[in-house]
C-alpha cells in the first residue's frame, strides 16, 4: 500500500511540475493545479457520469502522460549535469506545451480506438480434464449397493460453465453487453455460471434503479445447476459506501461465496473472500485449509479474485482448478506490458504454485471503457473426467 503511494504522489508530482511549465507564472500552476483536481473530482464523484467521464480520460491521459514526462525528465536531469544550467524558460515552455499536446493526441487515439473495441468480448473455450469426476463416479458406484449397475444414476461424465469477472457496471458500461452475455450464456446453456469478482462501481441501489437487478436475474437463470459467485476488491469499496453485496448477489440468483465452500451436484467450488475485502472488514481471510471440502472425492474449483495463488504454508489438498480475474491482461497501453511483471499469471491459462489457474481479462474495464492490446473475455470451460487420482 505504502509502495502505491508514493508511486502516486510521485506521479501527480511529475504531472504537475510539467503540466506548470506550459504558461509563465502563476497561470502555469493554476493549470496544473486545475488538472489535479479534476482528476480528484472525478475520483470522488465516480458514480455520476460527468465524474466517470473525466476518471476514463484522466486514467488513460496520465498513462501516456507518464510515458512521455518520465524520459524528458530523465532527459532534464542528466542535461543540467553535463550542461550545467537549466532550459532557457521559453524552450522549457515551448517544449511543455509540445508535449502536453501529444499525450493528449495519444489518449484521444487510445480512446477512440479502444472504446469501440471493449464493447464487444472475446468467447474463449477450453477443456479441462478433472480426476475428481471419475473419483466421484467411482464412489457412487461403491456406494450404491441398492441397485442393478444398469439402473444407477451416475453424476454425469463431464459439465459445462461459463466463468466471467470483472463487470464493473458504472454510468459508462454499456448495458447492451449485459443483454449479449445474457443471450450467449442462454445459447450456451451451461450447467454452472461462475463470477469471479468486481460486479459494480456504484451501490446496489443505483443497480436497482438502473434495472440491473432484472438483467442479472435473467443471466443467474440461464445456469442450469447453478450460478456461483464472489467478491472481488471493488465489492470492499462499495461496502465501506453500505452497499450489502452479498444480500443482493443472492437476491439477483448468485450462490455467493464469501469465504466458503458449497458442493453443488457435480463439484465443490470455494470462493475466497477478496484480499482488500478483507482488509476492509478489518480480519483475516480464511486459510485454504479451513475451506476444504468435505466431500473428498467431488473435484474441487476454487475461484479467488486475485491471482495470488495458494499461501506458502498451506498443506495437504489443493484444489483442481482455480478461477480469477482482476488484473483486465493491463487493460491498454502500456499497461499490458507492465501487467506481466506485476503478477506471475497475469491472462490465461497456466499454474500457480501447482494448481492449474486460469485468469480472465474481464468481460468489462475500472475506469476507462478502453481496451487497447487486450480483449474483454468470457471462457466457456468444458470440464471432463480424467483418469482417477489412486
Amino acid at each position: 500500500m505504502f509502495i502505491f503511494l508514493f508511486i502516486l504522489v510521485a506521479g501527480l508530482t511529475l504531472i504537475y511540475l510539467n503540466v506548470s511549465s506550459v504558461a509563465a507564472g502563476k497561470k502555469g500552476k493554476l493549470i496544473a493545479l486545475g488538472v489535479l483536481l479534476s482528476i480528484f473530482f472525478g475520483m470522488f464523484f465516480r458514480d455520476t457520469l460527468a465524474g466517470c467521464a473525466v476518471v476514463a480520460f484522466t486514467s488513460v491521459w496520465l498513462c501516456q502522460a507518464l510515458l512521455v514526462y518520465i524520459p524528458w525528465g530523465i532527459f532534464r536531469v542528466v542535461r543540467r549535469v553535463i550542461v550545467r544550467r537549466a532550459l532557457p524558460a521559453h524552450t522549457l515552455m515551448l517544449a511543455s506545451r509540445i508535449l502536453l499536446a501529444v499525450t493528449i493526441t495519444m489518449t484521444l487515439g487510445l480512446i477512440a480506438y479502444g472504446v469501440p473495441h471493449n464493447s464487444h468480448y472475446v468467447l474463449h473455450e477450453t477443456t479441462v480434464e478433472l480426476p475428481g469426476l471419475a473419483n466421484a463416479q467411482q464412489a457412487q458406484l461403491e456406494a450404491d449397493t441398492t441397485q442393478p449397475d444398469n439402473a444407477k444414476q451416475l453424476l454425469p461424465e463431464s459439465f459445462t460453465a461459463v466463468f466471467f469477472s470483472d463487470i464493473h457496471v458504472d454510468p459508462l458500461f454499456d448495458r447492451k453487453k449485459l443483454e449479449r452475455m445474457i443471450a450467449d450464456v442462454d445459447s450456451i446453456g451451461p450447467d454452472y455460471l461462475l463470477f469471479g469478482g468486481d460486479l459494480a462501481d456504484v451501490p446496489t441501489a443505483t443497480l436497482d434503479a438502473w434495472g440491473y437487478d432484472t438483467l442479472f436475474k435473467q443471466l443467474t437463470a440461464k445456469a442450469k445447476v447453478s450460478a456461483v459467485g464472489i467478491n472481488g476488491n471493488h465489492e470492499g469499496m462499495q461496502e465501506r459506501n453500505g452497499s450489502n453485496i452479498n444480500a443482493w448477489m443472492h437476491k439477483v440468483g448468485f450462490v455467493f461465496l464469501d469465504d466458503s465452500t458449497a458442493c453443488i451436484k457435480n463439484a465443490c467450488f470455494t470462493g475466497r473472500t477478496d484480499l482488500q475485502v478483507a482488509r476492509g472488514r478489518d480480519m483475516e481471510r480464511k486459510s485454504l485449509a479451513e475451506l476444504v471440502p468435505t466431500e473428498s472425492k467431488l473435484p474441487w474449483i476454487l475461484l479467488d479474485h486475485q491471482p495470488k495463488g495458494i499461501e506458502a504454508e498451506h498443506s495437504g489438498r489443493l484444489p483442481d482448478y482455480a478461477l480469477s480475474g482482476h488484473t483486465h491482461n493491463g487493460q491498454f497501453f502500456p499497461g499490458t506490458v507492465v501487467i506481466n511483471f506485476v503478477w506471475r499469471l497475469a491472462y490465461g491459462e497456466g499454474v500457480l504454485d501447482g494448481v492449474r489457474w486460469l485468469v480472465s481479462a474481464g468481460v468489462d474495464c475500472w475506469g476507462p471503457p478502453v481496451r487497447v492490446g487486450s480483449d474483454a473475455d468470457m471462457w466457456v470451460i468444458h470440464f471432463i473426467a480424467g483418469n482417477p487420482n489412486p
